[in-house]
């Protein structure tokens, strides 16, 4: 293997990053991508719950119509033959108190609608879509590069007029500008959330591009959720002769002589193999205070004093929702509504709101069933509320207290939307919570943004992180650089990079090595286990170390149905650590997913991540108490290793499993627990289609002297919340319960 091992490594697989790799693939670089997470996409991603597939970023992308930067870049990289766009029906919806107004696309039909609803404020409104116009119309010709901005600086007046007189106030202060009414002004910065918190801090050339890019060429959703398009670029990568790892962790950008020269990596989840790979250049799609962490301390502290003064933007509470029905009957008739507090008469106020409390707090409801998005069944729908968020709302608190402050954020948004469109809460089948919290968790971007630096007046425009990083060879890609945040942004950064790259790169590398998936497991055998449910057998891959009760993520290599679904499971291990194999099992339905992997034949090859999770035997393990396990259907799953391993290490510690399906037939591993009988551990079955559900008095009938047992609850979250009263109405504290809700 050749020093150069690859043209170009990109640390990071979100939309800058993947754009970047598939662009230089496309001009026919060798590219390596690795990304940390087992999904590409950062916040272009989606994942499955129960029926639904949970759009976790794209409400909207602006654009894609002849003034958008994007079209060109779609066009090269051929998104449009391989990715469906849908328009959305209008730009979007706000209700307030003295307002409720539906904003249209279109630059004629917006201001003839702004015109008519507030017909003394029409020079300003004409004056004001100008400016924005112009900024979007200028922007193409603007240089990227510090050096040409500086050089062309004294000309700007002439060249760019509308860019220098957009960045002599900020947006708030060209809404006071132009009108008089507060309405108008709350009503044309409505969804300003899609880009920062303030609008007297807002950058008005962002804005102005933005926005004017959404209100001329239309909101686009991408079909079936925006990991389609993250999908496909990583594909031209790979069909490139390049290749895209996920998983895996870049801890050290590698400089010689003062040039970034390759990278070193881990396996995220199996740290102990370090990867060391070189390139030509190397573009970081990752925060950019991050980098300065990879870096050396010289070129590490050279970076610094470039970003230190820097400030990062705010986050994204979402409340991600599978409704049971589509929700057009309930009054639903928008794609996406802005929800103003009563409260809210200024745009002066519009700062404070964000971060006031969660009763009075704006959010926007997205209903995806207004298109054809296929992220919900038929006869489903899927929908978000989204609202401002930051990390200080929640990094002070325990794991308890946050999850019980995600509820209770929840209720409080439900109970808001169900204000305006009655009935709707009564249709939720499933949620869940995303706060900054996890989008730090997942992205790993500094207090949780998924903005990157905020776009300010002196964050933006020439003021912007620059592509090209202070370090040679080493260039940046997504929303903490040039351009900035957002979908758009990312993708225009990642491609502007790319052909920044491109062109340095002097000689393409023939002699690149392709590295070794170590990820890579094959089906040994499949089994039925109990009434339509089967164990899955797998190779397991060289020094892949687990502990029993954890679980790894199993993704399908090219799944042959993919109907609203994704091709990858959360799966516990239901092998033990000391097997030479790895076991998973699942109960069959008529998803996609599950469809797929009973399609597999033997040797079929899949990937596996992990491991993952803190449900071990150290969670549940003290000396001088047993151990209930309370479970149901598939739940049983992690319980083999579980108690294999507690009965390794404790051997006279009592253990009982109370096992709750409809029948005899669908208890999984019911001959092997009935085999485990003995003095220490005894089993019983809760047959639902006859019997009587599992409760306090059938706990009680079988625990004698519960005060000293631990109790362990696995199942979806209702049996979970259950089991849970139960015990507490037993008097068992709350130390004594551990759950797994993974439902």
């Amino acid at each position: 293997m050749s020093k150069n091992t690859f043209d170009t490594i990109i640390i990071g697989g979100g939309l800058g990053g993947l754009t970047a790799g598939a662009t230089l693939a496309k001009l026919g670089k060798k590219v390596l991508l690795l990304e940390q997470h087992y999904v590409l996409g950062g916040c272009a991603t989606t994942f499955k719950r129960k029926d639904f597939v949970m759009e976790v970023g794209l409400h909207e992308m602006d654009g894609l119509f002849e003034k958008d930067l994007k079209m060109d870049i779609f066009k090269f990289l051929e998104v449009d033959q391989h990715v469906d766009l849908i328009q959305v029906p209008e730009l979007y919806r706000l209700k307030s108190k003295n307002l409720d107004f539906v904003f249209p696309h279109g630059h004629d039909e917006s201001i003839n609608a702004l015109i008519e609803k507030f017909p003394s404020e029409e020079k300003g409104i004409r004056s004001f879509m100008a400016l924005m116009n112009g900024v979007l119309e200028e922007l193409p010709s603007f240089p990227n590069q510090k050096w040409k901005q500086n050089l062309g600086l004294p000309f700007m007046p002439l060249t760019h007029p509308n860019l220098v007189k957009a960045s002599r106030k900020t947006v708030g202060e060209w809404l006071d500008h132009y009108f008089e009414d507060e309405d108008l002004k709350l009503l044309l910065q409505a969804n300003l959330l899609y880009y920062h918190d303030d609008p007297y801090t807002m950058s008005m050339i962002y804005f102005s591009a933005a926005q004017s890019s959404y209100i001329q060429g239309g909101g686009h959703f991408v079909k079936g959720g925006s990991q389609k398009l993250s999908d496909y670029l990583a594909s031209i990568v790979d069909q490139s002769s390049g290749q895209v790892l996920v998983g895996k962790k870049v801890n050290k950008i590698i400089v010689e002589n003062g040039k970034a020269v390759g990278v070193e990596f881990t396996d995220k989840y199996n740290t102990g193999k370090t990867h060391t790979v070189f390139a030509s250049k190397i573009i970081a799609n990752t925060a950019v205070p991050l980098v300065q962490k990879l870096l050396p301390p010289k070129e590490g502290n050279k970076l610094n004093s470039k970003i230190k003064n820097l400030k990062a933007a705010c986050s994204l509470l979402s409340i991600y929702i599978g409704f049971k029905k589509e929700i057009k009957d309930l009054g639903t008739d928008h794609y996406s509504t802005f929800i103003s507090d009563d409260n809210m008469t200024s745009i002066k106020e519009v700062y404070n709101n964000c971060k006031g409390s969660w009763e009075k707090r704006n959010f926007v409801f997205v209903d995806y069933s207004q298109i054809d998005s296929q992220l919900a069944p038929k006869g489903k729908s899927f929908g978000a509320i989204c609202a401002a968020d930051y990390l200080t709302d929640w990094e002070s608190l325990s794991t308890e207290e946050y999850a019980l402050k995600k509820e209770e954020v929840a209720t409080i948004f439900f109970n808001r939307l169900e204000e305006h469109f009655p009935g709707i809460k009564e249709e939720i089948e499933y949620y869940e919570v995303g706060t900054s919290k996890t989008i730090q968790r997942y992205t790993m971007n500094p207090e949780g943004t998924p903005y990157g630096f905020a776009q300010t007046a002196d964050q933006a425009g020439k003021n912007r992180t620059p592509l090209a990083s202070p370090i040679k060879n080493l260039h940046f890609a997504g929303a903490w650089t040039f351009p900035g945040g957002g979908f758009t942004g990312a993708i225009i950064s990642g491609f502007l990079s790319a052909q920044e790259v491109n062109k340095s790169i002097k000689t393409t590398v023939e002699d690149y090595g392709i590295l070794e998936d170590e990820n890579v497991i094959e089906l040994i055998r499949k089994k039925c286990i109990a009434d339509n449910t089967y164990e899955f057998t797998f190779t397991k891959p060289k020094g892949f170390n687990y502990q029993a009760g954890q679980y790894g993520i199993l993704e399908l290599i090219n799944p042959k149905f993919n109907a609203v679904e994704i091709p990858h499971r959360a799966l516990s291990f239901v092998s033990h650590p000391d097997e030479p194999y790895l076991r998973f099992a699942l109960r069959l339905s008529d998803s996609s997913y599950k469809r797929s992997l009973m399609a597999l034949s033997e040797g079929a090859k899949c990937k596996c991540y992990g491991p993952i999770g803190d449900f071990t035997n150290q969670k549940f393990t003290q000396k001088d108490k047993g151990i209930v396990f309370i479970v149901s259907g598939i739940g049983i799953t992690p319980i083999l290793p579980l108690i294999r391993e507690h009965q390794k290490q404790h051997q006279n510690t009592p253990i009982t499993l109370l096992y709750s399906n409809k029948t005899l037939e669908a208890c999984a591993y019911h001959d092997h627990f009935i085999g485990l009988e003995n003095e220490n551990f005894s089993y019983h079955t809760v047959l639902t289609a006859t019997e009587k559900r599992m409760d306090k008095d059938y706990i009680k009938g079988k625990i004698e002297n519960i005060e000293q047992y631990r109790f362990c609850i696995v199942g979806g979250r209702s049996f979970v919340l259950g089991m849970q009263k139960e015990l507490q109405d037993l008097q068992v504290s709350n130390e004594d319960i551990i759950v797994d809700d993974f439902g």
